[in-house]
């Protein structure tokens, strides 16, 4: 696997060629559902079609403080005083190609805005309510699941450093430490990489096995720590899982860490452009089974579709489609107390891991003739 096959342009000519990609997404969908024009205010959509932009002020919020709308001849940004310096001076909407619309803060013109260039409201595809305009965030998220190249240059950037970074910090906590100091330590280290905290999950001792989403507590750490992290660069977000253990595991212990392992490469040898992504959630479920786990699969979501959200969608028999080049995943087989998790996406070549073992001790697995390299658990005597 070439992990440095993706560089990011991100000068404005690299963003301006990854815009009109994405722009042709926009007009190809808009004529198949008849209508005039896009318009995008949450801001993993404003990250996509904007090539990398941030429209939002608290992130805890879906809709950012800028939207977007693209119609067949011209793109536009709307958005208030407030946020107009920043945008012209660090977003660089209008050397992008968006003509900026810009109003007062005490006023609300999106709606007016937009009427100025559609022939009817409801000639308008949204991905949140504004007048009378047809949302449909189902379709809008279908454009953003095949990366474009620059796309996988920015994943590549974030998946080694958020792997790198994770894993020279975990080494130097110690037990006696709290769960919530461990987050404050990974936040405080990803910050300078420009990676935004969306997630983080730290589980310690007995928390790891009776939870499968461990927010941090007062907790303090003992022996076994389970860290699952979501970040967030440039819009794209990817996930990262890693072990470390205090003291001597029992082999037992170890072998259930390492069948996570080897689940998950199972289920991402799977993973090929054009296959029913059912049969990779079929593979795991298998798998837990041939591992001697019954009942750990119906515990915890398994896997799905990222990109500009954590999941966009989980896999299910009742939600699945056929992997597109380029789309990212992520699988997570938990049994109680261990956890493998990594991201990656799928080329015409196989799958490409994007977070990946840098540091910590490594596993190798060949499935499919597929070589996989898996973090093992981290000992510390």
């Amino acid at each position: 696997m070439n992990y440095f096959k993706y560089k990011e342009d991100a000068s404005l000519e690299g963003r301006i060629a990854e815009i009109e990609i994405k722009k042709k997404r926009i007009y190809d969908l808009l004529d198949e559902m008849g209508m005039e024009a896009l318009l995008l205010m949450k801001h993993p959509n404003f990250s996509w079609v904007t090539a990398g932009g941030k429209n939002f002020v608290a992130n805890c919020f879906d809709n950012g403080a800028v939207a977007v709308l693209v119609t067949k001849t011209q793109c536009y940004a709307a958005c208030n005083v407030i946020e107009e310096p920043r945008i012209l001076e660090e977003e660089q909407l209008p050397e992008l190609g968006f003509e900026l619309f810009v109003y007062g803060w005490e006023e609300n013109k999106l709606e007016e805005f937009v009427k100025r260039h559609v022939t009817s409201m409801e000639k308008v595809l949204s991905d949140t309510p504004c007048g009378s305009v047809a949302v449909d965030n189902s379709r809008i998220s279908t454009l953003r699941y095949c990366l474009t190249e620059n796309e996988l240059g920015r994943y590549r950037y974030l998946g080694d450093s958020i792997s790198r970074t994770l894993e020279e910090y975990l080494p130097t906590i110690q037990p006696g430490m709290t769960e919530l100091e461990i987050a404050g330590g990974i936040s405080n280290a990803l910050w300078k990489y420009n990676i935004e905290q969306v997630m983080h999950l730290v589980s310690a001792d007995e928390r790891s096995y009776s939870y499968r989403h461990g927010l941090p507590t007062n907790k303090k750490l003992e022996h076994n720590l389970i860290v699952s992290i979501n970040g967030r660069y440039k819009g794209l977000i990817t996930t990262v899982s890693r072990m470390i253990y205090f003291g001597k595991p029992d082999e037992a212990f170890t072998e259930q860490y390492r069948d996570c392992c080897e689940m998950e490469c199972r289920t991402v040898a799977e993973a090929a452009v054009g296959v029913d992504e059912l049969k990779l959630y079929q593979t795991l479920k298998q798998a837990y089974l041939d591992k001697g786990y019954p009942g750990m699969f119906e515990k915890h979501g398994q896997g799905g579709c990222q990109g500009y959200w954590p999941r966009d969608y989980m896999i299910t028999p009742a939600c699945h489609h056929k992997i597109q080049k380029n789309q990212a995943y992520c699988f997570n087989p938990v049994v109680d107390g261990t956890k493998s998790e990594d991201s990656f996406y799928v080329t015409e070549d196989g799958p490409v891991f994007i977070t990946r073992p840098i540091s910590y001790p490594k596993l190798e697995y060949n499935m499919n003739g597929i070589v996989m390299e898996r973090p093992d658990l981290l000992v510390i005597d």
